[in-house]
C-alpha cells in the first residue's frame, strides 16, 4: 500500500530524524516528479538518437523532412508519448525509508526493487532542477561506490526532507550521536552547517576561463558530421536569398588567392568564437555559484545555474588527487583539480561532472591548487618534490620500433613511384610525431616520500597525480624480453579510483617502489574507505 505521506513533511520548517523514517508503508512521490521523469525520458531519447544520426542524416538528404506531411504529427505523437511515459513512471515509482534502509521500487516493464542499507551508501548528492525550485523539491542520489546501475534516486521529495536524510545517512557513517529526534539537536546540526569552512569559490571570470580552456564542443561537431552537406546547402541558399553569392565573391576570376585565404581564416575564427561561447555557456550552467567547503572530515561541492547540485565526499575516501593542465591552461596558469574516490562501474562522462565519485575544482591557480592539495593530503609535495625521469629507452622504443622503420618503408615506396608530395608529407608527419613523443618522454616523471607517491605526465600540457601508499590495492611489475635485457620495467598501481602506470622505470627502482607499496598497504590498518 502506498500513500503520499511526503505532503506532511513539506509543511514543516525542519525535519527531525524520526520524520525521516517513513515506516513500513510505501510512499508515492509528489506529482511534480512527472516533470523529472519526462525530462529524463527526453534525455534518454536524445542519447539514443546520437547512435542513429547517420541513418537520420541519410534520410534528411533524400527527403525534405521539413516539408513532409508526417513531420508535425510524428513530432506531436513523440511529445505525447514522452509525457505519458512520465506519468506512467510516476505511478510505478514507490520508496520508503525504514530501519536505516532506503528501498526504491521503479520501472514499468523492467521492475526493480533496490534495498540500500545506510552502511552501503557512500555518498549522498542533492540536486535541484530548475522546475523543482519554485516548490522547494529536490532529487536525492544515493551512491554505493559500486556499479552505476546500483545508484538509487529518490526523485522528488521536499528539500528539507532531502537535507535531513543526507544528515542522517552521513551521521550514521561518522557515528555522530547528535542526530536525534529532538528539536534542540536539529538546531545544533543547523549551526554546524553554518560553521562550514569555505575552501574555494569560482567567480564568473574563472568559469569563462574554464569554458575557453576546456572546450568540448568538438564532440557535437563530430556528431553533426553527417549533416554537413545539408547545413552547407542551407547556408548557401540563405545567403543567396539575401543577395550574397559566394560563387561570385570567391570565384577564381574575381578573387586573389590571398583574399580566399583571408575569407577562410575569418570564417574559421568566427566558428571557433561561436564554439567557445557554447563552451563558456556550458561551464556557467554547470559551475555557476561554485563553492567547495569543508565540514568536519567531509568536502562539499555546490554549483549549478539551472540544476543545482550538492556533492559530498569524506576526506578519508579520497584515493587520488589529479591536477590537469592542458596547453591553454598552462599558458593562463590554471589547473583543473580532481579529488577522486572509488570510480568502479561509473561511466566516464558521468565521472567528469555529475558523479559523486569525483570532485572537480575548475580552473584554479597554481597557488590555490597547492593549498587545496596540502589541505586534503597534509605533508604532500606535489609541486615541490624533485621528479625522477623515466628511462630514455621509452623514447627509443617508440621511435625505433613504431615510428621511423614504417616511415622509412613508406617514404621509400613513394620515392620509387616518384610521388614526391606524399613522401615529403609523410616525412613531416613522422617528424611531428617524433617531437610529440619527445615531449611525452620529457614530461614523464615519478617521485615518492614517506607517505605519498607522485606521478607526472603529459605532452604539451602537464598532469600531476598524488596518492597515499597505504591505499594501494594491487601492484604489478611487467617486463618484455627486450625490457628485461635493458633492465627497465613498467609499474602498474591499482587504486579504488583507477590504474596508474609508470613506464620504463629502472628495474631496481620499480621493484623497490612496488615492494614498499605492498609493505605499507599490508602493515597499515587504516581504512581507505
Amino acid at each position: 500500500m502506498s500513500k503520499p505521506a511526503m505532503d506532511t513533511v513539506s509543511d514543516k520548517a525542519s525535519v527531525t530524524a524520526n520524520a525521516i523514517d517513513t515506516g513500513q508503508d510505501w510512499q508515492r512521490l509528489s506529482p511534480i516528479s512527472i516533470l523529472y521523469f519526462t525530462a529524463s525520458n527526453i534525455k534518454k531519447l536524445a542519447q539514443f538518437l546520437i547512435y542513429v544520426i547517420p541513418a537520420v542524416a541519410v534520410t534528411a538528404n533524400v527527403v525534405d523532412l521539413g516539408e513532409s506531411p508526417y513531420a508535425i504529427p510524428v513530432g506531436l505523437a513523440l511529445l505525447i508519448s514522452l509525457s505519458v511515459s512520465g506519468i506512467v513512471s510516476y505511478f510505478f515509482y514507490h520508496f520508503r525509508v525504514c530501519d536505516q534502509h532506503v528501498e526504491v521500487k521503479d520501472g514499468v516493464f523492467n521492475r526493480r526493487h533496490m534495498n540500500l542499507p545506510f552502511w552501503r551508501i557512500q555518498n549522498v548528492k542533492i540536486e535541484q532542477p530548475i522546475y523543482y525550485r519554485p516548490m522547494q523539491f529536490a532529487l536525492v542520489v544515493l551512491d554505493t561506490a559500486g556499479s552505476a546501475k546500483e545508484e538509487a534516486k529518490i526523485v522528488a521529495v521536499p528539500l528539507t526532507y532531502a537535507q535531513a536524510l543526507r544528515k542522517q545517512i552521513l551521521a550514521y557513517h561518522t557515528g555522530d550521536p547528535s542526530v536525534s529526534s529532538s528539536a534542540a539537536d536539529n538546531i545544533e546540526q543547523e549551526k554546524a552547517e553554518d560553521d562550514e569552512e569555505v575552501l574555494n569559490r569560482r567567480n564568473i571570470r574563472d568559469l569563462i576561463i574554464h569554458g575557453i580552456t576546456n572546450n568540448r564542443v568538438w564532440i557535437i561537431l563530430g556528431a553533426a558530421a553527417p549533416f554537413y552537406d545539408s547545413i552547407s546547402d542551407f547556408a548557401f541558399n540563405w545567403l543567396n536569398a539575401r543577395g550574397l553569392n559566394l560563387d561570385q565573391l570567391i570565384g577564381e576570376q574575381t578573387a586573389a588567392w590571398w583574399q580566399i585565404g583571408l575569407y577562410t581564416v575569418t570564417l574559421l575564427m568566427i566558428i571557433m568564437a561561436l564554439l567557445a561561447l557554447l563552451s563558456v555557456g556550458g561551464a556557467l550552467l554547470t559551475f555557476y555559484d561554485y563553492t567547495l567547503s569543508r565540514h568536519g572530515d567531509r568536502y562539499i561541492r555546490r554549483s549549478g545555474l539551472l540544476n543545482k547540485q550538492e556533492v559530498s565526499m569524506r576526506q578519508s575516501r579520497i584515493q587520488m588527487i589529479t591536477a590537469k593542465q592542458d596547453w591553454l591552461d598552462k599558458i593562463l596558469g590554471r589547473v583543473n583539480l580532481y579529488f577522486e574516490q572509488n570510480t568502479s562501474g561509473t561511466q566516464q562522462q558521468q565521472a567528469e561532472l555529475m558523479s559523486p565519485n569525483k570532485l572537480l575544482v575548475p580552473s584554479v591557480t597554481i597557488a590555490e591548487t597547492e593549498a587545496l592539495v596540502k589541505e586534503a593530503m597534509p605533508g604532500s609535495q606535489l609541486y615541490q618534490i624533485p621528479y625522477q625521469p623515466v628511462s630514455l629507452r621509452y623514447l627509443w622504443h617508440w621511435l625505433g620500433v613504431w615510428v621511423w622503420p614504417p616511415t622509412i618503408i613508406i617514404i621509400g615506396i613513394y620515392l620509387y613511384n616518384q610521388v614526391w608530395e606524399l613522401a615529403i608529407g609523410t616525412g613531416f608527419l613522422a617528424i611531428a610525431l617524433s617531437l610529440i613523443l619527445v615531449l611525452r618522454w620529457w614530461r614523464w616523471g615519478y617521485a615518492a616520500d614517506n607517505d605519498y607517491v607522485y606521478v607526472r605526465s603529459g605532452r604539451i600540457g602537464l598532469d600531476y597525480q598524488c596518492f597515499e601508499k597505504y591505499k594501494v590495492q594491487q601492484v604489478k611489475v611487467s617486463q618484455s624480453i627486450l625490457m628485461k635485457k635493458r633492465k627497465v620495467a613498467t609499474l602498474n598501481v591499482l587504486l579504488a579510483s583507477g590504474n596508474i602506470s609508470i613506464p620504463y622505470l629502472p628495474e631496481q627502482d620499480a621493484w623497490t617502489l612496488a615492494n614498499e607499496l605492498l609493505y605499507v598497504a599490508e602493515k597499515s590498518r587504516r581504512s581507505w574507505m
